[in-house]
C-alpha cells in the first residue's frame, strides 16, 4: 500500500474513532433514568466499521474509544471502565461473528445481539465485583433497554449501509488501498 492510500485509510479510521468517541462522551452526559444504562450510540460506528473493515480496525476503534472516553470522563481504571471495556469487547466479538461469519442477521439483529451481550458482560463484571449473583435481578431491565436501543441503533446502521455516498467513499478508499498494494 502506498503512502497516499495509507494516509487515506488512516484518516478514515481516525474520523470513525473521533465519531465513536464523541458519541460515547456525549451519551455519558445524557440522563437515562436507569443507573448504568446508556444508549450505545458509539456502537453505531463500531457496527458500521465491522461491515466496512472487518475485524482489526473496528476492534481498535472500540478499545481506543473506551480508553480515551474513560480518561476524558474521569472513569479510567475504575469500575465503570472495567464494565465498559468488557462490554465493548464482548459486544464487538459477537456482532463480528454474526455479521461476518454467520451472516443470517441484518444490522438490526447484530445490533440487538451486541446490546444484549454488552449488558450481560457488564452484569457478569458486577457479579464478580460485588461477589453476589443478586445483581442478575437487574438484567431484565438492561435486556429490555438493550432490545430498544439495539433496534434503533441497528435501523440507523441499516440506513447508513444503504447510503450510496458513504458506500462510494468506503469503496474508493478500499480500491485505492488494494491498487497501491499491488
Amino acid at each position: 500500500m502506498d503512502t497516499k492510500a495509507r494516509i487515506k485509510k488512516l484518516t478514515m479510521v481516525a474520523i470513525l474513532l473521533a465519531m465513536a468517541l464523541v458519541l460515547s462522551i456525549v451519551e455519558s452526559f445524557i440522563p437515562f433514568g436507569i443507573p448504568g444504562v446508556k444508549l450505545g450510540l458509539a456502537n453505531l460506528i463500531i457496527l458500521l466499521s465491522i461491515y466496512y473493515f472487518g475485524f482489526w480496525i473496528p476492534l481498535a476503534i472500540d478499545i481506543l474509544r473506551v480508553f480515551i472516553a474513560s480518561i476524558v470522563t474521569g472513569t479510567f481504571l475504575g469500575m465503570g471502565f472495567v464494565m465498559s471495556i468488557s462490554g465493548a469487547i464482548a459486544s464487538f466479538l459477537l456482532m463480528y461473528v454474526f455479521v461476518r461469519w454467520i451472516k443470517c442477521f441484518t444490522s438490526v439483529g447484530a445490533s440487538i445481539i451486541g446490546a444484549y451481550v454488552h449488558a450481560l458482560a457488564q452484569i457478569l463484571i458486577g457479579v464478580l465485583y460485588m461477589n453476589s449473583w443478586g445483581i442478575f435481578y437487574y438484567f431484565p431491565v438492561m435486556a429490555l433497554v438493550a432490545l430498544i436501543t439495539g433496534t434503533v441503533n441497528g435501523i440507523i446502521v441499516e440506513v447508513l449501509l444503504n447510503n450510496s455516498y458513504l458506500n462510494k467513499v468506503v469503496a474508493s478508499t478500499k480500491k485505492q488501498a488494494e491498487t497501491s498494494s499491488n
